[in-house]
């Protein structure tokens, strides 16, 4: 009986670190699901034509519902494939945002336009204007490279609570 209540109590850390990486999954993965949402409409609220930049965020959008899928996982304790799927997703992520914001950047140099001005509405409204030059740079810091260190930790976490787990079985 004892040992039973041993083991169970082996299990607890690694559930709460399968649901700690699993939840930062889903809340990276829905960041990245608002990002290809509003990056898909950009080109044409500034009107700059860039379709290339259009498909990247729909193959994005494809992405994060697999990566959502992936946070699911490892909330379910399948901790293995969750995080391989968020270190790949991470990865891809990535690119495409490289790949996008080139795309929009070489889009507006292409018409001639010295800035991008960037509209919000809401709660607050408001205009900034980003420099061409700057468009690459800013769509890598602000939006993307935020969301693909939330994933890449969140597939890294799930891996090392797989590894910790496997190490329990084998020396318990």
């Amino acid at each position: 009986m004892s040992t039973v209540k041993i083991q169970g109590a082996l299990q607890t850390p690694k559930h709460v670190r399968a649901l700690l990486s699993g939840g930062l999954g889903v809340f990276s993965s829905l960041l990245a699901i608002g990002w290809a949402l509003w990056a898909y409409n950009l080109p044409s609220a500034v009107n700059v034509t860039s379709s290339q930049s259009q498909n990247l965020m729909l193959i994005q959008l494809g992405l994060a519902f697999i990566m959502l899928l992936g946070s699911g996982l490892m909330l379910a304790r399948f901790t293995l494939p969750g995080g391989v799927i968020n270190i790949l997703g991470a990865l891809s992520t990535f690119l495409i945002g490289v790949y996008f914001s080139s795309g929009v950047a070489e889009a507006a140099r292409s018409k001639d336009l010295t800035a991008l001005p960037l509209r919000f509405s809401g709660v607050y409204t408001g205009t900034v204007s980003l420099a061409t030059d700057r468009i690459v740079s800013t769509f890598l810091i602000v939006p993307v490279f935020p969301i693909a260190v939330l994933l890449l930790i969140s597939g890294l976490g799930a891996l090392a609570t797989y590894r910790s787990g496997r190490r329990t079985a084998v020396h318990g």
